[in-house]
């Protein structure tokens, strides 16, 4: 009895303890294009703050042959408030080699925090 109350009051600590973050960035939309060479995915998204900065996009997909993959966008940096535009290309060689992509999500990260996921 005396453990379960222990733990439950360093539970308590534990998650009154730790910070925060308030997301500053966030995935409004997503969509994807099918090309003759290659997939567009084109990715809206919003900033808070009046200027952000370290935001990077991880697109992960799941083919039709049982692999998953990862891509990654470079960093942005210098992004005003507002709506923004950005989209990740994935080769047709991916699509010759691993099949169609059947499923996908994109992660955006802020300063290697994750704030926002969208999935197909």
């Amino acid at each position: 009895m005396l453990n379960k109350i222990f733990v439950a009051i360093l539970a308590i600590l534990v998650f009154c303890a730790a910070p925060v973050y308030s997301a500053s960035s966030s995935i409004e939309s997503l969509s994807k294009i099918r090309t003759s060479k290659s997939y567009i995915f084109k990715i809206n998204y919003t900033t808070e703050d009046k200027w952000v900065d370290s935001l990077v996009f991880k697109l992960f997909c799941s083919f039709s042959k049982g692999s998953e993959l990862s891509f990654t966008s470079s960093g942005l940096n210098n992004i005003k408030r507002g709506w923004h535009k950005t989209e990740i290309r994935v080769p047709s060689v991916y699509r010759d080699r691993y099949g169609y992509i059947t499923d996908y999500r994109v992660e955006l990260y802020h300063k290697g925090i994750l704030v926002s996921i969208r999935s197909m």
